[in-house]
């Protein structure tokens, strides 16, 4: 069960609402889909804001850590969470994003800005390719 994250990637935001919206996101996905393989959280590999959020709380769960990002995020301030698996695609943010959105089952979106909107977007195109109804694939909040 892979569950994408996306949201802030910055500090000033409401970390116990984030926190609080991630873990009712990931419990109700987890109630309607009963899955037998390992849980997996991937979001964009920065130690930041909501993707560290998702990452903390799968660490406290025993979940497995993936971060997919561009080689940009291992450059910038923000610092790598220590994920159990890196794909890094492409060099600029947004490059990577087709291989996020076809890594995941299941998509959480916690605030954002344009790459988290245009994310949600991807797929969204991509559950009706499948045949997927986008009620149980995709959770958003705003903060």
């Amino acid at each position: 069960m892979k569950i994408g994250v996306v949201g802030f990637s910055h500090e000033n935001i409401n970390h116990d609402m984030a926190r609080n919206l991630l873990r009712q996101s990931f419990h109700e996905l987890m109630q309607k889909h009963h899955h037998d393989e390992p849980i997996e959280i991937v979001s964009g590999l920065t130690n930041i804001g909501v993707p560290k959020i998702a990452y903390q709380i799968a660490d406290e769960q025993g979940w497995i850590t993936v971060g997919i990002s561009a080689e940009m995020a291992l450059h910038v301030n923000c610092g790598i969470y220590p994920v159990n698996q890196q794909i890094i695609e492409g060099k600029e943010f947004g490059d990577e994003s087709i291989v996020f959105i076809d890594y995941i089952d299941y998509l959480v979106r916690v605030g954002g800005g344009k790459q988290s909107h245009r994310e949600v977007d991807m797929f969204i195109e991509e559950c009706t390719r499948r045949g997927i109804a986008i009620t149980d694939a995709l959770i958003e909040h705003d903060l």
